[in-house]
């Protein structure tokens, strides 16, 4: 007779989805939303110091999602660092197999402009008045809020 032994299915868990994560000068938060959407918010500074972070934030959260929305419209400063993480993110959807959206404020659009003049990166149309205004990031999280 074999001797049989149970095994370990390990999952996400749900209440880690809704986590938020300082790392360094930003602070990361995930949300569901309907139709299998992950929305990924970044809040404070993207820079060497925390832009690995950011990459393997979204990679620990993306499983079951077919669509990521990546909403970096709170960012303060963005650096070069960051600019990789995004091609890393790309990558990550890529192998997960779900499409995403990136939403950026008007300083980060003029980075992607520079940076990325091939238009790589699945940059959304400007959604809202506030990424026209001269508005900075931090008087924008007032009249954002939590991303309604």
């Amino acid at each position: 007779m074999t001797d049989m032994g149970t095994g370990r299915v390990f999952r996400i868990d749900p209440t880690a989805l809704d986590l938020r994560e300082e790392c360094g000068r930003a602070v990361f938060s995930a949300c569901h939303r309907p139709m299998s959407t992950l929305l990924v918010t970044v809040e404070g500074d993207v820079d060497a110091t925390n832009s690995r972070a950011l990459a393997r934030y979204v990679e620990r959260r993306i499983g079951g999602s077919d669509r990521l929305v990546l909403d970096l419209r709170l960012v303060d400063f963005f650096g070069t660092a960051g600019f990789a993480a995004l091609h890393n993110v790309n990558v990550v959807c890529c192998r997960y197999e779900a499409s995403w959206a990136l939403r950026a404020g008007r300083q980060l659009r003029r980075l992607l402009a520079m940076c990325d003049p091939d238009g790589s990166l699945p940059l959304e149309e400007s959604q809202s008045v506030l990424d026209d205004m001269q508005a900075r990031p931090r008087d924008r999280q007032f009249l954002v809020g939590r991303n309604n």
